[in-house]
């Protein structure tokens, strides 16, 4: 028996395979995607906890985050708060998933990404524009407009415009280095808590200028996600998400609610 299988045999840690390179986040992505090819995490199946693993490969759970991550980009699996990892692909591909139930599935999104603010701009409401975001026509509100990529250096994810509304202007600089979902700083600093979030789909040809900011073709078709975060006191913000339809799923799941007997 060789060093490596009596050591994994007698405290169940496994050895990265020395045929791997790179960093070591990347070398543990590949081992599991090969066990996920292979059938060891079969489809559907959630695979081992953050902590699990990390005791296995004898490395930090950031790492091994890491590591998970860059399978969900791959499409091997998708991540929900409370749930786990499940695999819902037995190989690779470039689409990207969004599954969520809740705000703080959305705040982890925002988490597991990274957002470059490119421009803001203050504006006045008009038409179409003011009851889509919520708003009044003529009213003042600021629209910050960005890239969200995989991470630094990665790939781009979808082009997003935001709008927030004129009283909080005051705490629109702090957007340009925050890297959590701009609803979450405004609840925080506004002490405005949100009531409800609203969301509608559309399939739409990309604008020219949004679909070079991402590196595609002109007349692109994306799918356009708003989302509208309401409070007590109206609308905290409203985000355009411009996702190009061809690397984007996104999946919900709808339960039938309990029937009360009289």
């Amino acid at each position: 028996m060789t060093e490596q299988a009596s050591r994994k045999k007698s405290d169940g840690q496994t050895p990265l395979s020395p045929e791997l390179t790179g960093p070591r986040y990347s070398r543990i992505h590949k081992q599991l995607a090969e066990r996920i090819s292979s059938g060891v995490y079969p489809l559907g199946s959630l695979m081992p906890t953050e902590v699990e693993l990390a005791a296995e490969f004898e490395t930090s759970r950031f790492t091994v985050r890491e590591a998970l991550r860059s399978l969900t980009e791959d499409g091997y699996v998708e991540r929900r708060q409370g749930m786990g990892t499940r695999v819902i692909s037995l190989r690779p591909h470039s689409e990207y998933f969004q599954s969520f139930n809740s705000l703080q599935e959305l705040f982890q999104v925002a988490v597991d990404t990274y957002m470059v603010q490119l421009r803001k701009q203050a504006i006045i409401l008009e038409g179409e524009l003011a009851e889509r975001v919520g708003g009044n026509a003529g009213e003042r509100w600021i629209r910050l407009e960005g890239v969200r990529w995989t991470e630094p250096g990665g790939r781009p994810l979808c082009y997003i415009e935001s709008y927030v509304p004129e009283r909080f202007e005051e705490l629109i600089p702090e957007f340009a280095e925050y890297q959590g979902p701009y609803f979450d700083l405004l609840e925080r600093r506004s002490h405005e808590s949100i009531e409800e979030a609203q969301q509608e789909i559309r399939a739409l040809h990309m604008p020219p200028e949004i679909s070079g900011m991402l590196g595609l073709q002109p007349g692109t078709l994306s799918l356009q996600l708003l989302r509208r975060y309401i409070t007590e006191s109206g609308v905290l913000i409203a985000s355009f998400n411009w996702h190009p339809a061809d690397q984007m799923t996104y999946t919900m799941r709808i339960r039938r609610g309990r029937q009360t007997s009289e």
